[in-house]
């Protein structure tokens, strides 16, 4: 009798625990989210400024024709010319550091959004392991209520033999069976 009422409440602690450690994790997953989503603002708005930087890398075709319309005309001037083609390599480097920098962007937005897919998938799965306990729970409920009626059944059981077992050693139970109800012994 002794080991069911503990297995039952064994199994209702374990339903408990196992509910708290799914709002736990539940509730760090909510605030990684709400984390990632204030991450992403702040990139979309640092890509703001890169977008505006990159027109410049859209012109700079045009910027290398004016060079070389420049080169024709300022041959006397090679000297400076060539000042003029060390300062254009350097805005060819900058772009391409800018184009780098774009990609780096790029590649961190589309990790958070993989982080955002787990994130999500991971809380489905929470969710689904919530219905699963409260499933449990609810056979756990039914089967502590089973158990608590054949205890009842028992302990009636118990007190009627002990009141058979008192009548029988008073000598007022007879061998034809046991004495009537509102007979006491």
């Amino acid at each position: 009798m002794f080991g069911e009422r503990g297995q039952a409440t064994f199994s209702l602690l374990i339903v408990v625990a196992v509910v708290a450690v799914a709002v736990i994790l539940l509730q760090r997953t909510a605030w990684h989210a709400e984390h990632i989503n204030d991450k992403a603002g702040v990139i979309a708005t640092t890509g703001g400024g890169i977008n505006t930087a990159t027109q410049a890398v859209l012109k700079l075709g045009r910027t290398n024709e004016l060079a070389g319309s420049i080169l024709e005309t300022a041959k006397p001037l090679e000297g400076k010319l060539d000042e003029i083609v060390r300062l254009a390599k350097s805005v060819d480097g900058l772009a391409t550091s800018i184009n780098s920098s774009a990609s780096t962007i790029n590649g961190t937005a589309r990790g958070i959004n993989g982080t955002a897919g787990t994130i999500l998938n991971t809380a489905r799965s929470i969710n689904d392991g919530v219905a699963q306990i409260n499933t449990n729970l609810d056979d756990t409920l039914r089967l502590a209520r089973a158990i608590k009626e054949d205890t009842g059944n028992i302990l009636t059981g118990a007190r009627t033999a002990d009141s058979d077992l008192a009548c029988i050693e008073n000598g007022a139970l007879t061998g034809a069976g046991s004495v009537p109800d509102p007979v006491p012994c």
